[in-house]
């Protein structure tokens, strides 16, 4: 039936031993959309598109495609990049293999002798992002060909009484992959569910370029056989502090890495590392540098209440961010780490990590009964809400690839390079033009090079500010890289250059004082 000009509808029926379902199409000039309309009473494992009757022998659907397209970097470095054959699944999980945290939902296919693409996106309304990952898999027809199908796992947290839409499918062409994660972008936003980065004036240290101990840690580390989190201490911060100003290197934040807390669940400064620690942060500032704090998600390390932790099917145990005693305890430690008031530290900015340890499996539960994505959206936004009331200028820095947690992010990080890789510059290239379709209008972190060979890190170095926002993970020599002066000067010229542009863009403001 036609329900208006330019658009078609079909609707059919089906039942199940558990539901009542309706399956809606509506095409128009640009796109078709797919909906599942479920009526009944039970919990959601999964959504499954395009598969037909799974009970059947047979089951799933013929696809012509030979190639497919799915926007979240590989963690596991042995995978492709991004790319896959048709004839293989795609499952590019968040929690086991992933750096784009959550991803765009979207696939891209391309079909030999025709140059356009097939994109299939997974669109859920707002509060409905209750699975981690979209995944396409393997069926067999006929007992001599493929099919495929798609699915979505709510792993049983989405709760059903009565009637539920699913997250719906939209189907549209595209030029290459790129404009694929374009139009699903763009999708979100015109349609309302995402809400686009506030465009305006920013202050003049979210531009760095940045420096962070991590890979600095690193080196000593691997020096003395630790780990790197044990080497977090104030004087090796002191130390990239001093070889800054040796080198004419002037980063306008610092970024203090994993661990400078006693516990990761309580964000309460270690005095034996960092004594005296707000002391140490105005010390920074009057040298231009804005220090910021490195933010452990999910851990219950130091946690005292077992009710509030979720023990997941990994084994890993994580703490509720639902529970109204954690929610309670996050904005406490916020406030610690980036209030001016007494006994506050006094920090600019937070930089989000592990996201992607998001809990996952059927047998836990949460406070609020939110799971995958949008448990960690009302995360995000819980510390990204907290940290601009207590600190407007405050810097929020995170791995968010996907537009609907576009507006709780100021800058994306464009996260780890694998140092077996000898191609830093292409890889955060394609990863820079990835985030700036999801999070349109945040600036991004270029985040840190391999470290191993000088060619690789150098193209990388000297190449940052045509990205984004310049960062530099160690300034000491490791185990393969004699990191020099020369190789600092090189990088000092190319920061000179880029804040002086900066400057005279941005201008010297008040934003932050």
């Amino acid at each position: 039936m036609n329900s208006k000009q330019g658009e078609a509808e079909i609707v059919w029926k089906n039942t199940s031993s558990l539901w009542e379902k309706e399956y809606k199409l509506v095409c128009s000039y640009v796109r078709f959309k797919f909906f599942v309309k479920v009526k009944g009473k039970g919990r959601v494992d999964s959504v499954n598109y395009f598969s037909g009757n799974m009970a059947a022998k047979n089951f799933g659907s013929g696809y012509e495609f030979s190639n497919g397209f799915y926007p979240n970097k590989a963690y596991n470095d042995s995978e492709p990049e991004y790319t896959f054959r048709a004839g293989k699944p795609c499952h590019r999980l968040i929690r086991t293999n992933g750096l784009m945290v959550p991803p765009m939902f979207v696939y891209s296919f391309s079909c030999e002798g025709i140059g356009e693409r097939l994109a299939l996106g997974l669109v859920a309304e707002r509060g409905e992002h209750n699975f981690h990952n979209f995944v396409y898999n393997l069926s067999e027809l006929f007992d001599v060909h493929t099919g495929f199908y798609l699915s979505t796992d709510q792993d049983g947290h989405t709760y059903v009484d009565g009637e539920w839409t699913a997250p719906y499918i939209i189907g549209y062409s595209a030029i290459d992959d790129l404009n694929a994660c374009q139009k699903y972008s763009d999708y979100y936003f015109s349609s309302g569910i995402a809400k686009p980065v506030k465009v305006g004036s920013k202050p003049r240290f979210w531009y760095g370029p940045f420096i962070c101990g991590w890979l600095h840690q690193g080196i000593y580390a691997d020096k003395q056989g630790a780990s790197y989190a044990s080497l977090c201490k104030k004087w090796l911060y002191d130390e990239m502090l001093d070889i800054c100003e040796k080198n004419d290197l002037h980063p306008k934040a610092m970024v203090i890495d994993d661990k400078w807390m006693k516990a990761y669940s309580t964000y309460e400064v270690d005095p034996e590392r960092f004594p005296n620690f707000r002391e140490y942060v105005d010390e920074c500032k009057a040298k231009g540098v804005h220090p910021m704090l490195w933010f452990m998600m999910w851990s219950a390390e130091g946690w005292p209440d077992e009710d509030m932790i979720i023990t997941d099917d990994y084994d890993d145990k994580a703490l509720d961010p639902s529970h109204p005693l954690v929610i309670e305890n996050i904005k406490k430690s916020i406030r610690r780490m980036l209030s001016s008031e007494e006994d506050c530290y006094d920090c600019d900015g937070i930089k989000m990590d592990y996201a992607f340890v998001n809990p996952m499996g059927k047998n836990f539960k949460t406070y609020s009964g939110k799971y995958g994505a949008e448990l960690l959206y009302d995360y995000m936004e819980l510390v990204y809400n907290t940290a601009h009331e207590i600190k407007p200028h405050a810097l929020i820095n995170n791995s968010v690839c996907h537009p609907y947690f576009a507006h709780i992010c100021d800058q994306s990080r464009l996260h780890d390079y694998f140092n077996t890789n000898r191609r830093n510059l292409e890889d955060l290239s394609l990863r820079s033009q990835l985030f700036a379709i999801a999070v349109p209008g945040a600036l991004q972190d270029t985040d840190n090079a391999g470290f191993i060979t000088r060619r690789d890190t150098m193209r990388w170095q000297l190449n940052q500010q045509t990205i984004g926002v310049p960062d530099l993970y160690a300034l000491i020599p490791s185990a393969t890289f004699d990191f020099n002066s020369d190789d600092l000067g090189a990088i000092a010229q190319v920061w000179n250059e880029y804040s002086a542009k900066i400057d005279a863009m941005v201008g010297e403001d008040d934003l932050c004082k």
